[in-house]
């Protein structure tokens, strides 16, 4: 199998996703379990999220034959309250357990009217915001977040011992996407860095730190990201960390594992998936129209003179993702390159390269 580096590609979304999903299978996941991992992948390629996509595939294959990840896990879930529960993913995949705790959540709200559900014992689950799109879907207003390996120093200070903890929210709406909050509670993800450092690129200086705190460049260098917007960042991966560390009674601040740590073993992450049923609160349709209304005011405001438009949280990976599906996902050369060394491996034909113009 051949790869030319020096060409851009695009491949079908289905294409990408059955490659993913055939691989995960041949590594040891279950079919099924292989499914929802790749789907959760592919979806984020497809939202622009290129750092949670398939750049993740090569680490993942390594935990499951390394046994990080459990390839067929007792996962149970036990009820703890009226609108609470626990599921305990035993050492599987992160979308797998996510996935089942969000509909465990949406089942719960649709009684209780409001449901929280943590994850223990899980692993990396790809991006929160997969999670609360499909509680939007469904008229819920979804809240996810997890906590993370320490990569982010503590406002004022220079050793890592936060992880990126992401956080994020889905408004149900009738725009034709959720309106999605979606953030690390770091500058950025980490993930940005390690895309980088596949490609080769330099990263911001603004985004990263070397062992003295010294902004740095090149993603080799790296040490610690900064906290988002300094101790607001600092804060908010704090609280995240309570939620899925202190209150979850798993691992938190710097002994949370990283993915890249210790493939033998599943890394013990915990998971916090909160739903709340709006139609417990008022009229679904009266909401998403009184959200299209707060929509259309705040597109109408008129752009700073390096903006075209003022953009919805949410929009831009909508567009992304109408594009994509029309035109491809855009895979780059390192990232390709790793995929067709998957591909060789496990004797699996590539996904349908296609040379395509940079950029998308």
């Amino acid at each position: 199998m051949t790869v030319n580096s020096s060409e851009s590609v695009r491949t079908d979304a289905g294409a990408l996703e059955t490659f993913t999903a055939r691989t995960l299978d041949a590594a040891g996941l279950s079919a099924s379990h292989a499914d929802t991992v790749a789907e959760t992948l592919v979806d984020a390629n497809l939202r622009g999220i290129d750092t949670h996509g398939v750049v993740r595939l090569d680490p993942y294959v390594e935990r499951i034959e390394s046994g990080g990840i459990e390839t067929e896990p007792d996962m149970t879930i036990e009820e703890t309250a009226a609108g609470t529960a626990i599921l305990d993913a035993d050492g599987g995949a992160g979308q797998v357990s996510t996935v089942r705790a969000t509909e465990t959540a949406m089942e719960l709200a649709a009684e209780t009217g409001c449901a929280f559900v943590g994850v223990r014992n899980s692993n990396h689950f790809g991006t929160a915001s997969y999670y609360t799109n499909v509680a939007a879907e469904h008229e819920f207003i979804g809240i996810g977040m997890t906590h993370a390996g320490p990569n982010v120093a503590p406002f004022g200070g220079t050793d890592p011992y936060f992880g990126t903890n992401p956080l994020s929210v889905g408004l149900p709406s009738n725009l034709g996407y959720p309106v999605t909050l979606d953030m690390a509670t770091s500058v950025t993800a980490k993930g940005n860095v390690i895309l980088a450092a596949e490609e080769g690129e330099e990263i911001p200086p603004e985004w990263a730190v070397d062992g003295s705190g010294d902004p740095i460049t090149d993603p080799e260098d790296f040490h610690a990201l900064r906290p988002m917007a300094g101790p607001k960042g600092y804060g908010l991966g704090l609280v995240v960390d309570a939620f899925c560390g202190l209150l979850l009674d798993t691992a938190f601040g710097d002994d949370v594992p990283t993915m890249y740590d210790d493939m033998m073993t599943p890394a013990g992450l915990g998971h916090m998936i909160g739903v709340i049923d709006v139609s417990a609160f008022t009229d679904p349709e009266a909401f998403k129209e009184r959200l299209s209304v707060m929509a259309t005011d705040l597109k109408s405001t008129p752009p700073r003179t390096e903006f075209d438009e003022v953009l919805l949280p949410g929009e831009p990976e909508a567009r992304t993702k109408d594009r994509r599906e029309r035109d491809g996902v855009p895979i780059g050369t390192g990232v390709r390159a790793t995929l067709a060394e998957l591909a060789e491996t496990y004797g699996i034909d590539e996904p349908p390269w296609q040379p395509v113009e940079d950029g998308g």
